[in-house]
């Protein structure tokens, strides 16, 4: 049975800190840190107060009781380091996530859980990094269980190699606060999600063969299907989204059929490729180069069996020359640009084509990238001479993206400037990635019975080097979930812009989420990427947004879209409706 937590409780710092106990400086923290499973003593649990309803407290779920504490906003409770799945170290690598192991007492979810295995854990947390990182964490508005509030699933970037729900810009209680249960969820990440061998094939000849980070995806909805209720929230009316691997995750929920019927919406921020081609391998040629990836790291061929055998702490140990761990080896090996393997399981040859009439029917999309997303992944101190910024930019476009650029393109970015050369190089690879993402959110709209809204985040968050980064790569992040807080030292110097755009940013995704609609609560109205309105998307600046068929360049756009339409073997009648 759900209760409620007395806003006289202990709550911990306005974000998540650095120590896995509750911050020292509350009533508790002064009072000692409780384990973390252990039996809630009744001398600190406050009676509910009856002139004010307060949020959901406590809740059973699979695996036993769990006991939440106050967010840093009035009326959202949050559960930090749920357990939704087991170990997945040892024997269980390379497998589907075994179930989560019962605790006897309450579960007091007070701070982070483990993080997932990785080699730069999230420094926002004190939780280590280990095989039991398969948790989430939920931020809940809801009073009582029959509430039935949309649930959004937030799913962390981090190059599919790190990353952690304690992420800052993560940070998701103003977003509750708006009406929605959030549901921030960790899985495995390099190697141990990617990884695809031969071997896979023989062992489990019907089942995965690689995916394994998305099989924990699934594993996720399918507890949010199963315990959601308990926090007040809606599994009927769920939506996934995140942020660059998080955003690509999205898209490949969208294109597994294990996950089909387990959302009805999905908000995709810099997904880079959104539904034309991308990070997708058939088995066949993932496997074969994943083993001799495999045997090249290690000087040697290696079964299953002797990678089950290597123990946690070698994976995140220096590994010969010392200047790297075995964990980020492997990763650069195995999984780089190349995720999503075919294995006709959690994706088949026709799931994966995401250019088939009706494939977003009944779906509701939000999806958009930054002006500026390589700035914020490349260094910011380059100068780059005329000819070799041209070499940059023909160089630029990866080989799983369909088009390319020419020599046509070096007028449009051209400069006498070094530096800008440089900025220039990574603005023409954003703007290449906009008009990608653009043509296939168009697409989606024109041959599905799908609701479908472009964004082109284009703010200057504040900070060093604003006028190089700008509208850097999760930039987006601090204002759609609302997790941005004025006069915070671990934090930027936020202006009134920043707090503008705050505000109209996490009200779209709010509204989104509840209705699969943006539009509402005055902010100014969004339109959908319809081929009648000239591909119209929601270009958001400044603290404020607006309609525009155009970015500020139309000539870079042109371009840029005749060359990806040419590579995909499109025209410009193939976005139309049927």
């Amino acid at each position: 049975m759900a209760t409620a937590l007395s806003d006289a409780s202990t709550k911990l710092s306005a974000h998540p800190a650095k120590e896995p106990q509750l911050n020292p400086k509350s009533l508790l923290g002064q009072l000692g840190a409780w384990p973390r499973r252990g039996v809630f003593s009744a001398a600190f649990i406050l009676a509910a107060s009856t002139a004010q309803a307060l949020p959901i407290a406590e809740a059973q779920v699979t695996g036993g009781s769990v006991r939440g504490v106050p967010s840093d906003i009035a009326g959202v409770n949050q559960f930090l380091g749920i357990p939704y799945a087991g170990n997945v170290g040892g024997e269980n690598r390379w497998k589907p996530a075994p179930p989560v192991t019962p605790w006897p007492d309450v579960l007091v979810a007070d701070h982070w859980g483990d993080q997932i295995l990785q080699d730069q854990p999230n420094e926002f947390s004190a939780a280590p990094a280990t095989d039991d990182g398969l948790n989430l964490s939920i931020w809940t508005p809801a009073e009582t269980t029959g509430q039935r509030l949309p649930v959004y699933m937030l799913i962390h970037g981090g190059a599919n190699r790190v990353g952690a729900s304690a992420m800052q810009d993560l940070y998701p209680a103003e977003l509750a606060a708006r009406g929605v249960v959030v549901v921030s969820v960790q899985y495995r990440l390099g190697a141990p999600a990617w990884l695809s061998l031969p071997e896979m094939a023989v062992e489990n000849p019907d089942g995965p063969k690689g995916n394994f980070g998305i099989l924990d995806l699934v594993d996720a909805l399918k507890w949010i299907r199963g315990n959601i209720e308990q926090f007040g929230g809606d599994p009927a009316s769920v939506t996934i989204g995140g942020q660059s691997a998080g955003g690509e995750n999205t898209v490949a929920l969208l294109r597994s059929p294990l996950a089909k019927g387990l959302f009805k919406r999905a908000f995709i921020q810099s997904s880079f490729t959104g539904f034309l081609p991308g990070k997708v391998v058939s088995y066949e040629e993932k496997s074969a180069q994943n083993r001799d990836a495999i045997a090249k790291t290690f000087d040697k061929a290696m079964s299953l069996t002797d990678l089950r055998a290597i123990p946690a702490e070698t994976w995140l140990a220096p590994w010969k020359d010392g200047k790297a761990s075995l964990y980020s080896a492997l990763a650069g090996a195995v999984a780089t640009n190349q995720f999503y393997t075919v294995d006709g399981y959690t994706f088949t040859e026709d799931s994966v084509n995401l250019l088939q009439p009706k494939d977003f029917d009944g779906l509701d999309i939000m999806i958009g990238q930054t002006a500026d997303e390589y700035t914020g992944l490349r260094p910011n101190d380059l100068d780059l001479s005329t000819e070799d910024q041209h070499k940059a930019m023909l160089a630029a476009v990866r080989p799983h993206q369909a088009g390319n650029v020419d020599e046509a393109v070096f007028p449009l970015y051209a400069t006498d400037d070094a530096r800008e050369a440089y900025r220039l190089s990574l603005r023409m690879l954003n703007d290449y990635m906009f008009q990608y993402v653009k043509l296939g959110a168009e697409h989606a709209k024109a041959h599905s019975d799908a609701n479908v809204y472009l964004y082109y985040f284009d703010h200057w968050p504040p900070g060093k080097d604003q006028g190089f980064r700008r509208a850097y790569h999760s930039a987006d992040n601090w204002y759609f979930n609302g997790s941005l807080r004025q006069n915070d030292a671990n934090q930027r110097p936020w202006t009134d812009p920043d707090l503008r755009m705050k505000e109209v940013a996490v009200t779209y995704l709010a509204n989104f989420i509840k209705t699969g609609d943006p539009n509402g609560n005055t902010v100014p109205h969004w339109g959908q990427v319809t081929p009648g309105a000239g591909g119209q998307f929601l270009r958001l600046h400044d603290g404020e947004a607006e309609m525009r068929t155009e970015t500020l360049y139309p000539s870079r756009d042109r371009y840029m879209r005749t060359r990806i339409l040419d590579g995909i073997g499109m025209t410009e009648g193939d976005l139309l409706a049927d």
